[in-house]
Order: C-alpha cells, then structure tokens, then sequence
C-alpha cells in the first residue's frame, strides 16, 4: 500500500514536471492577450551561433542577461526566439530563476523547425509556423503542413502560432479576417490556436528596413497608405490576434505602427527583428538585450516620449552612418528642442551608441 501510494506521488509530481498542452496554450493566450485596453509586446531574437572561440566562451553569460533584460526592464509579454536548442535552454532556464518572483518567467516561442520534443522539455511554451505565401482571401489560401505541425507540436505539450503573411493589395475587412482565421481553426481540428500572428505583405516587400535615409514625410506617407486588417472584438476576445511590426527604430515609426495596431483591434504586437538597425550586420546580444529594454520600455510608458538611449557598447564602424541618420532625424525635427546644447556642438555621441528616439 505505501509502495502504491509513494507511486502515484511520483507519477503526479513527473506529471506536473512534464511538459502540457493545456498548460502552454493556457500561458500563451494569457501573456498574449491585452490587459486595461494595453497592447502585449514581445519582441522576436534571433540568437546567433558564434564561431569565434571567445565569444562562444561568453555566450551563456550574454543570453542570460539579455533574458533578464528583457523580463525586468522591458517587462516584455513573450518572447520569440530563433537559434540552437542549446541557446533557447540557456534563455529558458534563466526564465525559470523568476519562477514565484515578481515579473515572472516570459514565456517563450521557438521560430522555425526543429526538435519540438527537446524543445518543449527545455521549456518552450509554442511554436511559431509561418504559412506558405502570401494570402489574398480565405479560398486561396496554402495550409500546407499546418495539420501535421499542430499535431507535432501538441504531441510534444506546445501550443502552435501560425503566421499568417496577407496581401498588402488587398482591404481586410473584419469579415475576411474572421473568415481565414476559421480556416486556420478547422485545419487544426477545430482547435482554437494559443494566438495567431498577422504579417501584412511579405518581409521582403518591406522597403523602409533597408533604405531609411529619405525623408520622415515619404516613410509615414508610405506607412499610412497600406490598412492593417480590421480585427473584430469578439474575434480578438476568443483568440488573441496579433500583428507584426517591421518599422525600423527612429522617428517614432515604431510606436506610430504599435498605435494603428491598436486602433485595428489587435491585442498585441510582435515586434520583429526588422526594428532593430543593422540587425543582421551586428547581432551583439548585449547591444540587443539593452536596446528592446529600452524600446519595449518606453512603448508602454504613458511618460513623455521624448527619449534618449545610449547602448553600452560603441556600434561597429560598418553601421554607424545609420544610426546617426536615426537620430539625426528626430534632433532636426525639433521635436526634443534644441538641436545643439549650450555651448553649440551636438550633444548626441555616436561613437558610444547614442539614439533618439523609437
């Protein structure tokens, strides 16, 4: 009898150790659903794998205070990872030091294929599964894998986040959206995903991540002229419908693309990797863990907007002209005073990452 008793309590303990469906999706449309009218934040990190001997040494270190950095200063909602499932442990296992503390661990959602049984073991609440192409209504659409990686992830205790890519041609009425988002439900069984990610037009159609030095009038004119879709409210109540946000840091793109979000009906923002200048030139985990504190931080701040972040580490001598151009975009704008302190010359410090603005 104590043999059977003494069973079953180990059985229930690995049980609530193991890794749940209802459990992960129950997380994930909690931490992805807006609170007091407030849109969720979570930005997507690609985790570099380095090849330098050194910086492979300090790796460990780097990602667990960019976690950190993301949890207490940016008080993010989620976070979307792409890298090695070594890499993800490390971030899900500093995640866990905030278990029972004041903010709590941020959840956390794999981009991409791979070892979704490792993964979930390692902590990882979702996946995220971008469809093929581009959608122009619900008729025309490809759910190509989306069946069988909704099983696979499920099977595994993780709950799914398709990634819907919809045409920017096309005027997305409350109707249609609902209309793709039942599709996405009945190919996965009449299962009601943790969340569904919208992304209007295709990342590579997005021009403003790779030219930003024209003027701050063409960029918001260019912005304004494509519509976000219409979320309709007790579409976003039953699932949490977000949208991604590509503008790149300076200007106040960022924020002005959040607040649109808003007005649609989205519940939350998943804040791509796009926003960050010269990401793919300079993946420097420290640079990245402070700026999205500073960004995410100050997007949901009620406090004034008028911001200056200065990074830690100086930027490489590769990116430094597009950071000067973000920041000299807002000091001439006039919309922090004065371009120049009392004694004339420019407070900004590019040399050590200074930056206006988001």
């Amino acid at each position: 009898m104590k043999i059977s008793a003494l069973f079953i309590l180990i059985l229930a303990q690995a049980s609530a150790l193991a890794p749940s469906y209802e459990r992960n999706h129950s997380i994930l449309q909690q931490s992805l659903s807006s609170i007091a009218n407030k849109l969720t934040l979570s930005p997507e990190i690609i985790i570099p794998e380095p090849s330098d001997p050194t910086a492979l040494l300090l790796q460990k270190t780097e990602i667990e205070k960019m976690s950190n950095s993301l949890r207490v200063k940016a008080k993010a909602n989620a976070a979307f990872l792409s890298g090695s499932v070594g890499n993800i442990a490390t971030f899900c296992a500093e995640q866990e030091t905030a278990r029972g503390n004041f903010p709590g661990p941020l959840p956390i959602i794999y981009c991409g294929e791979g070892d979704y049984k490792e993964l979930a073991e390692k902590g990882t609440a979702g996946v995220l599964f971008s469809l093929n192409g581009e959608i122009s209504d619900a008729d025309s659409m490809d759910l190509t894998g989306l069946k069988d990686t909704f099983e696979q992830v499920k099977e595994c205790g993780m709950a799914l986040i398709p990634e819907l890519v919809l045409s920017k041609e096309n005027e997305w009425s409350e109707d249609d959206v609902k209309a793709i988002v039942d599709k996405v439900v009945e190919e996965c069984g009449g299962n009601d995903p943790a969340a569904i990610l919208l992304t209007l037009g295709a990342i590579a159609d997005d021009e403003e991540s790779e030219e930003v030095d024209e003027s701050d009038d063409d960029d918001e004119d260019a912005a304004t002229s494509i519509s976000l879709p219409s979320v309709a409210k007790d579409l976003s109540k039953r699932i949490p419908i977000l949208g991604s946000v590509r503008a790149v840091a300076g200007g106040g793109r960022m924020g002005s693309s959040v607040n649109s979000h808003k007005d649609a009906g989205f519940k939350g923002c998943v804040l791509r990797c796009d926003c960050l200048p010269g990401f793919r030139m300079n993946p420097d985990l420290d640079f990245v863990g402070g700026f999205w504190g500073a960004a995410i931080g100050d997007l949901k701040s009620t406090k004034s907007k008028n911001f200056n972040f200065r990074s830690t580490i100086a930027l490489d001598r590769d990116i430094p002209m597009e950071w000067y151009r973000y920041q000299k975009d807002v000091m001439e704008s006039g919309a922090l005073g004065s371009p120049s302190g009392g004694g004339g010359s420019d407070p900004i410090d590019t040399d050590n990452g200074d930056y206006v603005g988001f």
